[in-house]
């Protein structure tokens, strides 16, 4: 099968994950990289500890894009308040999970018209930590049985028109299917994102359902997420710079 884009700016696709960090570390990382990465994942751990304060410090301090990965996932009422409360704040993308379902879907957006209208909403799949035994374990989903489950979430965020989905890159070849036959297409979020020294080394700590970066952009990945493969890098300008030279 034919590469989905040949667009290979691979670094201006990188969301560098702040997984995991103080805000101390992560400002000190993000001097470190000297804006050569053009967004910042704040996830859960950095925003239940500093709120609202740590995304305006980023914004401001750096100009960067902010990527608030906060999973929201609860009624349709709750995820519209959870998103009402962040009103103001100058965050590109914001994560809820698409197994809410599609009410709660569309009251999200909703709440984001009215509350954040220059961010996009994206839907949140499977996370990149389960694999075959989990799906087995928790769905009692067999192995071949995982790609239509996939179908059903992927049409659901095209059904509720989300404006993109955070998914494993191993599985946007299938979207893409999806895509071309609905005539409709997402942003594309791939955490899971590794060189291929990790990869090799099994060096991916709790993800299970990896790529490599040229991989991902060149199989239709719109971002890629990347965490300790950057932020734990002991030459992290050599990590930059690969990445640079990817595309």
């Amino acid at each position: 099968m034919k590469n989905v884009t040949t667009d290979l700016n691979i670094l201006s696709k990188v969301i560098v994950a702040l997984d995991g960090m103080s805000a101390e570390g992560a400002i000190t990382f993000l001097e470190k990289c000297s804006g050569k990465i053009p967004t910042a994942k704040i996830g859960m751990e950095l925003f239940y500890k500093h709120g609202t304060d740590i995304v305006t410090q980023i914004k401001s301090k750096f100009g960067i894009d902010i990527f608030l990965d906060l999973k929201l996932h609860d009624i349709p009422n709750t995820v519209a308040g959870a998103i009402k409360s962040l009103s103001g704040l100058p965050i590109k993308m914001l994560t809820i999970h698409l197994s809410g379902g599609g009410e709660m879907i569309k009251s999200a957006i909703a709440a984001r018209d009215k509350y954040l209208p220059d961010c996009k909403l994206l839907g949140v799949t499977y996370l990149t930590s389960l694999d075959e035994s989990a799906f087995k374990h928790i769905w009692g989903v067999n192995k071949n049985e995982i790609e239509d489950k996939l179908n059903l979430m992927f049409k659901l965020a095209i059904d509720t028109k989300i404006d993109g989905i955070v998914l494993s890159a191993n599985e946007l070849l299938t979207l893409d299917n999806i895509e071309k036959k609905t005539h409709h297409k997402l942003m594309k979020i791939c955490p899971g994102i590794r060189f291929q020294d990790e990869i090799d080394s099994n060096n991916i700590q709790d993800q299970k359902r990896v790529q490599t970066p040229d991989s991902a952009v060149k199989n239709g990945a719109t971002y890629i997420v990347m965490g300790r493969s950057l932020t734990s890098a002991s030459g992290l300008n050599e990590r930059i710079n690969k990445l640079a030279m990817m595309g």
